[in-house]
């Protein structure tokens, strides 16, 4: 990568040089706790063993000098709520002691902790034995309680905080598609109306943590899952089939983009059909706002996504990621959110070919210089992830990572590294 100019440091109050980091959840390198939602589905066989992740709860010593190796500057980890809290009311010591331990180590190696609280796995009795962020008193009192408790705890420690990793695609998975816990769809239970609940539930929980952690001094970065929408090429069949794939078309786009960039850029929260929610201190909530992108979707007449483009090599995911695009969505965030510092909070393919990812991440390390160049407010990349682990639906048959689980590099981490010192 091209030697950064003198002045390489983040618009957030000039102080910030640029993020190169990594990423990972921590059912991802750690294994599902018990308390959590999604041990549920595990134990009901509806998604693979997670074990303990990738081990690094016992081996975060040594796997993080070796993060650090490939000389990164930053790096988002995930408190989990389940193992803080398992039983509503009581907190388990042990665990906040280690979440220390493992995010004051990072710092000891000259990395910068990101601290996320919520990234795809809830406590059980907060999003299954009640309504959680749907109902106003799981937002406001038990979110904002381990919110708090975090803060208090770490914030000495933590460089940045990213409250709740994909919000909208938290919601969207949850209670629209069912592919992830509580396994609701939209067009069953409460219908559309469950679906639009959650995902404004969630902005808010997002928004109110992100407030009262900048109300004490805090650095917050929205992580938003927001991928370029496409009509499916080979769809529609009839001139009422375009129409309705169109109309999908507005309504993902309007779901995944729209509802969270007018929060963040004019104070308003509009999904279709539903009322709009107004608050002007949306726009102030968060320093920065980072985009998680792996790929584009398209769509056809039945709202279903499918691959983009439908001929384009696949990830295991099932999905063709294009870097190209991932610059035009950020583009467009610039479009609509003016100098506002921007970040690639996320990005990485479900592979066993490290050979393609290697490609794919020299391809997209050079959209990031041209992006800079042309003058973009881009202030971070996150790589997803470090070391590779448990996938949420494909458990260990797939890689993420830049470091075997073995811990020796792979080319891409090679790649990585030494495009970025």
């Amino acid at each position: 990568m091209q030697d950064p100019p003198e002045n390489d440091e983040a618009e957030t109050g000039g102080t910030t040089p640029f993020m190169w980091g990594v990423t990972s959840s921590s059912v991802q390198s750690e294994g599902v706790h018990p308390a959590a939602d999604w041990s549920h589905w595990e134990r009901d066989k509806t998604a693979p063993e997670s074990s303990d992740g990738n081990g690094f709860a016992t081996n975060f010593h040594d796997d993080l000098a070796l993060i650090a190796s490939l000389g990164v500057t930053d790096v988002r980890l995930t408190i989990e709520w389940a193992r803080v809290e398992p039983v509503e009311g009581k907190i388990d010591g042990e665990t906040l002691e280690r979440y220390a331990d493992v995010v004051g180590h990072a710092a000891s190696l000259g990395l910068r902790p990101w601290l996320t609280l919520h990234h795809t796995s809830l406590p059980g009795w907060f999003s299954e034995d009640s309504r959680g962020f749907l109902e106003e008193r799981g937002r406001e009192y038990h979110w904002m309680r381990h919110v708090d408790r975090c803060a208090e705890r770490f914030g000495d420690l933590a460089a940045g905080w990213t409250p709740i990793d994909d919000p909208v695609g938290w919601a969207l998975r949850g209670h629209g598609l069912a592919s992830r816990p509580p396994g609701r769809r939209s067009d069953t239970d409460l219908g559309m109306r469950g679906l639009y609940e959650a995902i404004e539930g969630a902005l808010l929980a997002d928004h109110l943590a992100a407030r009262h952690l900048r109300s004490g001094g805090a650095t917050t970065m929205a992580v938003r899952g927001t991928p370029t929408i496409f009509k499916a090429v080979d769809d529609p069949r009839s001139t009422l089939e375009a129409n309705a794939s169109q109309k999908h078309v507005r309504w993902w786009a309007a779901v995944l983009f729209d509802s969270w960039v007018n929060m963040v850029g004019n104070g308003e929260m509009a999904l279709p059909d539903r009322r709009p929610h107004h608050d002007n201190d949306w726009v102030a909530d968060f320093d920065i706002v980072g985009l998680a992108f792996d790929h584009p979707i398209s769509v056809d007449h039945k709202g279903q996504m499918r691959a983009y483009p439908a001929d384009a090599p696949r990830s295991d995911s099932g999905f063709a990621p294009l870097p190209e695009e991932l610059g035009v969505q950020l583009q467009r965030i610039r479009e609509r959110l003016g100098d506002t510092p921007l970040a690639i909070a996320g990005n990485g393919v479900a592979t066993t070919k490290d050979e393609w990812r290697t490609e794919l991440l020299d391809e997209t390390l050079s959209l990031v210089d041209d992006l800079r160049d042309d003058g973009m407010n881009l202030v971070g990349y996150f790589h997803d992830t470090a070391i590779d682990g448990y996938e949420w639906r494909a458990g260990f048959e797939t890689e993420r990572g830049l470091i075997r689980r073995d811990r020796t590099i792979k080319p891409s981490g090679n790649l990585y590294r030494d495009r970025i010192t």
